[in-house]
This record gives C-alpha cells, sequence and structure tokens, in this order.
C-alpha cells in the first residue's frame, strides 16, 4: 500500500513537471488529479495503521495504475502540441472579460436556478453556471502575479461565496471544495517558483483536510438544519460550530482518521468490487457503463424515456453488494467504473484517454485567452471542468459535457455580441493596434470588426 501511494503522490509532481514545462495551461489536468488522490489517497493513508479494511490496499493500487496512465496521456497531447502564439491580450482586456465570467456565472448560478429542474435545459444552465470559477481564476492569477493583497484577498472573496452559499443552502461541502481545487489549480502553472508550489500544495491539502475532519463532526447537525428548513441566522450558528470546537488534522486521531476513512476512502468499494468479481460473485460489465454513457448524450428532451439518468448508487449496490443509504451519496468513481468494464486494461485505456482529452481542453483554452480569442475560450474551460468528477459515472461525464458544450456556445456568442457592442460605444485605439498583429485576430469578434466611424 505504501508503494501505491507514493506512486500517487509521485504522479502528481510528474504532472505538475510536465504542465509547468509547457506552461500554456489553466492546470484542469492538475485539478482533476487533486481531486481523484483527494479521495483516495487519504484514506488509505489512514489505513495503514487503523486497518479499517483490506479491501483499500487494492483499490489504491487500481488508483495508482490510473494516475500513471493519466499522466502519461497529458504528457502524450504534449508531444502533439505546437509552440503557443505570442500573447495578444492585454490585462485590462483579462479583466474585463473575468467580471463578464463572474457576474454571468452568478446570474445563471442563483437568478436561473429555478430552470434546472426542466430537463435538458436545467444541465445546460446548470454547466453554464461554471464560468464564474474561469472569471475568478483569471483575476485571481492576475492579482497574484501584481502580488496586489487587496486584489487577491477580493478575487479569494468571490471563490469563497459559493462554497459558502452551497453549506448553507445545501449542507454540502463537496461541491464547493471542488470549485475551489479548479479554481486554484490554475495557480500551480502561474507561480515561477517551484519550491513556492510545492510548500503551497502541502500547506493547502492540510488545511483541506482540516476543515474536513472538523466539517465532517458538524454535518449532520447543519444538515439537519439545511434539510428541515431552519432559518438562514441557525443554519449559520449550526455551521460556525465547525470553528467553536476546531481542531487541527491529526492522523493519529482515531475521529479523524475514521472521517477520512468513511468519506475520503472510494479504494473500499473499488477493492471490494474487484474482490466479488475475482470471486465469480459478479462479473465485468464489459463496457455496459461505457454505452450507457453514449446513450447519455442524447438530450432528455429529444428523448423523454431515456433509460439512463445521472448518479450512481444503483452500480455500486450491485457490483460491491452492498445496501447503501438513499440519504448519502455514493458515487461509482473513475477508478472503479473503468475496473469492473475491462479491468487493469480499461484503467489503463480509459485514464489515459481521460488524461490526453483533458489536456487537449485545457490548452484549447489556455492558448484561446492567450491570443485574446475570449468566446472560444469558453469551448475549452466548460466542457473540461465538467469532466473533473473523478468521483462521478461515465454517466455524468458524458452527459455534463456535452450540455457543458452547448452553454460554452451559448456563452461565446454572448460574449461576442456583448463586446462587439462595447467596442461600438468606446472603440479606442488599442483595438486597432491588436488587429494588425501577427496572428491577427485570433478569432475574437471585436478585433475582427473595429468601429468604423461614418
Amino acid at each position: 500500500m505504501e508503494l501505491s501511494i507514493a506512486i500517487c503522490v509521485g504522479s502528481l509532481f510528474w504532472l505538475l513537471f510536465v504542465l509547468r514545462r509547457d506552461s500554456v495551461s489553466l492546470g484542469l489536468p492538475i485539478a482533476y488529479l487533486i481531486s481523484l488522490l483527494l479521495i483516495h489517497v487519504p484514506g488509505a493513508y489512514v489505513n495503514l495503521e487503523n486497518e479499517f479494511s483490506p479491501f483499500s490496499a487494492i483499490g489504491i493500487r487500481f488508483t495508482a495504475i490510473a494516475s500513471v496512465s493519466f499522466v502519461v496521456g497529458t504528457w502524450a497531447f504534449c508531444l502533439f502540441s505546437t509552440t503557443a502564439a505570442r500573447p495578444l491580450a492585454t490585462e485590462t482586456d483579462e479583466w474585463r472579460f473575468a467580471l463578464f465570467c463572474l457576474i454571468g456565472g452568478w446570474l445563471f448560478t442563483y437568478g436561473l436556478s429555478s430552470l434546472h429542474s426542466i430537463s435538458s435545459l436545467g444541465a445546460a444552465v446548470d454547466r453554464s453556471s461554471g464560468v464564474w470559477m474561469l472569471g475568478v481564476m483569471l483575476g485571481l492569477r492576475s492579482a497574484m502575479g501584481r502580488s496586489n493583497l487587496k486584489l487577491i484577498g477580493l478575487w479569494l472573496g468571490a471563490l469563497a461565496v459559493y462554497p459558502i452559499v452551497m453549506l448553507l443552502l445545501g449542507g454540502f461541502l463537496s461541491y464547493g471544495s471542488a470549485a475551489a481545487i479548479i479554481v486554484l489549480s490554475t495557480l500551480t502553472i502561474s507561480i515561477k517558483k517551484y519550491w513556492k508550489v510545492v510548500i503551497g500544495l502541502i500547506v493547502s491539502i492540510y488545511l483541506g483536510l482540516t476543515v474536513f475532519v472538523n466539517y465532517f463532526a458538524q454535518r449532520d447537525a447543519i444538515r439537519g438544519e439545511v434539510w428541515g428548513g431552519a432559518p438562514l441566522a441557525d443554519r449559520i450558528d449550526t455551521t460556525l460550530g465547525i470553528f467553536r470546537n476546531f481542531k487541527w488534522f491529526d492522523s493519529n486521531d482515531y475521529q479523524h482518521a475514521s472521517a477520512l476513512d468513511q468519506r475520503l476512502n472510494q479504494n473500499y468499494f473499488a477493492g471490494l468490487a474487484a474482490t466479488r468479481i475475482e470471486q465469480g460473485s459478479v462479473d465485468y460489465l464489459y463496457g455496459g457503463s461505457l454505452w450507457e454513457g453514449v446513450i447519455a448524450l442524447v438530450p432528455r428532451a429529444l428523448w423523454p424515456d431515456k433509460p439512463v439518468t445521472a448518479g450512481s448508487p444503483k452500480i455500486v449496490s450491485e457490483m460491491t453488494g452492498l445496501k447503501l443509504n438513499e440519504n448519502t451519496s455514493f458515487g461509482v468513481g473513475n477508478v472503479m467504473e473503468m475496473q469492473i468494464n475491462f479491468g487493469i486494461p480499461g484503467l489503463v485505456v480509459g485514464f489515459f484517454l481521460l488524461g490526453f482529452l483533458l489536456r487537449a481542453l485545457d490548452r484549447y483554452a489556455a492558448v484561446s485567452l492567450r491570443r485574446a480569442d475570449f468566446g472560444n475560450a469558453f469551448v475549452g474551460f466548460l466542457p473540461g471542468i465538467a469532466l473533473i468528477q473523478p468521483n462521478g459515472s461515465l454517466v455524468e461525464l458524458s452527459s455534463g459535457s456535452a450540455a457543458a458544450l452547448a452553454g460554452a456556445y451559448f456563452w461565446r456568442w454572448t460574449w461576442r455580441w456583448w463586446s462587439a457592442r462595447a467596442t461600438r460605444i468606446d472603440p479606442g485605439p488599442r483595438r486597432y493596434a491588436r488587429s494588425l498583429g501577427p496572428h491577427g485576430t485570433g478569432g475574437d469578434v471585436t478585433a475582427a470588426r473595429p468601429f468604423r466611424r461614418p
């Protein structure tokens, strides 16, 4: 088990080296691998001493294979990518675009929440709302580059809005932490000093685990208030209980170790399913869930009786033989699902392709931003973050990516329409100068059609 954990951690630093060497990245592959290791490595680590489950050793071995395959896929794409164009976007352009993304994303997240229950349209709205993360990502990256503490604080405050709201209105910490990982992962690429990145990762992981174990101790009380419809003041008071009995994370603390084993040990399910397959209790799916992922691409608006839905407690229950609590979320996870379809070959091929695809989308978004082609940045970013669901199912990955792509085209059109109107009001000399650059407009409408006075 120690070797498997070491391979997982080593894969993360290998991926850091690969992406930092290229430097044209928003850090989306880093966000995925950190999210994957977060639901596997802590649980495996506490099992080294406590031995909660014998299946953890099997699951973490699969995770090690998956991690290496993912990084190889990411690195393979780098071999085919060409040198990125010289940056054309100015700091003013990026700030304007960042604010557009932040405000637009919040509007979709909170203003159009009533549409989430409408099939197909609700999925597109939900995935489209993620543009606020792109806005915070760019704003925070710029503020960090300028070492402007005031702006850093403002953008970190903007980042904190979503996790806090999700905790107070839904009782969940996972959604907010996933968004924070995506946003902050870009700093692992943009920060120049490698040792600062390493120290930042170590500190962030420790702080994250500390927040988690304190939240876990207060989780039932928080959800009791939230799900019971308690007034907002009572929810806030209960949530602040996280800090009243605050404890720093200690792996030797049995309560802390137990919390990690219960919620950050996806190895248990993967190992148990693999053992049952080996014993003949169940059989490999042989692509069954992969086919469901393909079916999920068809919008429910076109196929109302589509036989697949998001979520994966049924497949987890069937493959592990466990009777799961209906009030608790149990994701099949990418590691387990790829393994129960085709075994080790499924892990290797599946994660290689996932790494290759995610890096392709990540670089497309980063190059688009560099070329001031902000509209096309949506096309890479939104489907990319839709793939960052290591605890989800292939149905969720495929349907979520399709919905995100539809949302990306909507945002591209909206940005170009809004930007063109703003340019007509105040074209500014920069627009003319940039349109004459060696790389042309990079596809951005505001540069392609400069305002001309009659």
